[in-house]
């Protein structure tokens, strides 16, 4: 079922909407991002994918990657 509606948007928000070939898609498209059940989906899914890893890779080699990004190449 659809529903229209009739929404008053800031200037730059109109210009890119035209520009959409499918501006209710894209307005349906940014809304679903915040519903709370999509982004908690959303945040469970990386919670699986950063669990996944860290078992595929191993804490201690993450700990070392991330201490290269920080110190980036420094000598002690």
């Amino acid at each position: 079922m659809t529903v229209k509606l009739s929404i008053t948007v800031p200037d730059d928000v109109a210009a890119y909407l035209q520009q959409c070939g499918d501006p209710s898609a894209a307005v349906t498209e940014a809304v679903r991002r915040v519903l709370p059940e999509v982004r908690r989906a959303r945040q469970r899914a990386a919670a699986r994918a950063y669990a996944d890893f860290v078992r595929r890779v191993g804490v201690d080699k993450q700990v070392e990657d991330s201490n290269n990004v920080a110190l980036r190449g420094a000598r002690w």
